[in-house]
């Protein structure tokens, strides 16, 4: 939790405050309406949405998502996405537990090759990670 606002006092007759929830620690505070409409995620400090970015927030969310391929080759890996969910859907393929440790929570695909579309590795969310950024 942030110490900078444990002991926030609620706003004086302010009817244009609301209470919200720190999206990364839980604590609760308060911000304007108008300002906290405008917004997806609401975080009580800086540290708070600092530390949700780099932790929390899904890739496809960062500001640098898929800047180092070209646009040709993501339109590609979306469209070979794609297949592979319309696969799953239509019961071509079936999603199978991770094959690193059995699993079947959180079960993600991984493409080694874009050019195979349907050859798919089913991997857990933890090792999925693994694969492309190493362990940690």
């Amino acid at each position: 939790m942030c110490a900078k606002y444990l002991s926030q006092p609620e706003p004086r007759i302010n009817h244009t405050a609301i209470k919200l929830n720190c999206d990364y620690c839980g604590m609760i505070y308060w911000e304007s309406r108008s300002r906290a409409l405008k917004k997806k995620r609401h975080f009580c400090c800086q540290k708070c949405y600092s530390n949700f970015c780099t932790e929390l927030l899904p890739i496809n969310e960062h500001n640098a998502y898929g800047k180092g391929l070209g646009q040709e080759e993501r339109e590609k890996r979306m469209r070979v996405r794609a297949q592979a969910n319309h696969a799953i859907r239509d019961k071509k393929i079936k999603r199978l537990s991770c094959c690193v440790c059995g699993s079947e929570e959180n079960i993600e695909k991984h493409h080694p090759d874009y050019n195979k579309p349907l050859d798919i590795i089913w991997l857990c969310k933890k090792h999925h990670h693994e694969l492309h950024h190493g362990k940690k």
